[in-house]
């Protein structure tokens, strides 16, 4: 009855998560209603912040949820001993047709097909948390976008000095890309080096 309810709750959440991914897709103006909604039920104690650190909290949160996929829905030491003998299969599979021997090659093919097809499984597995992740990291970007979006009701025009790129402003582009998220991408990488020694993931 336990696993029942549990495989209903994560199809559901399966569902919900490509759900929102579809709507965004399909109609634009529901991010930043996604981000207006996550504002007034959940984020507006957050935006009395100035927002470089509403977008760091946002990095940290992310970063963390991230690795807790990582940790929880991937056997990592299991994938890196993998790789390993894939590398070893590989040397063997060369020295093996080098010295004609057919058997030995067949055997080394057979074993690195079947290792290919575990890898891809575990991969398969770690897409399940990721997508139930989504559900919270998308309305916080949402969110991000929307207090950075002029023209929302609770916009401050912010910006910050960043080392080899000057001034960047929350709400202009540097090149294609939306200030706000050169930001996110500077602090996700510190927070996230942080949550995976915290978890004791591996780098």
């Amino acid at each position: 009855m336990r696993d029942k309810f549990k495989d209903l709750i994560e199809k559901i959440l399966l569902f919900l998560s490509i759900g929102l991914m579809i709507a965004i897709f399909l109609d634009p103006t529901f991010f930043r209603t996604l981000g207006e909604i996550a504002h007034t039920y959940v984020l507006w104690p957050v935006s009395y912040l100035p927002v470089e650190y509403a977008i760091l909290i946002v990095a940290a949160i992310t970063g963390f949820l991230s690795t807790l996929s990582q940790k929880y829905g991937m056997n990592t030491e299991q994938q890196k001993e993998k790789q390993a003998r894939m590398k070893e299969i590989t040397n063997e599979l060369k020295e093996a047709k080098m010295s004609g021997n057919e058997e030995k090659v067949e055997e080394l093919k057979e074993e690195r097909a079947k290792m290919t097809q575990e890898m891809m499984g575990n991969l398969t597995q770690q897409f399940k948390p990721m997508a139930y992740i989504l559900l919270a990291t998308i309305p916080m970007f949402a969110w991000i976008r929307f207090i950075t979006d002029p023209t929302s009701q609770v916009y401050q025009a912010t910006g910050l000095i960043i080392p080899l790129l000057g001034e960047v402003k929350f709400d202009a582009r540097i090149l294609i890309i939306p200030g706000w998220i050169v930001w996110y991408f500077i602090c996700s990488i510190p927070m996230s080096q942080i949550s995976r020694k915290a978890l004791d993931v591996g780098i």
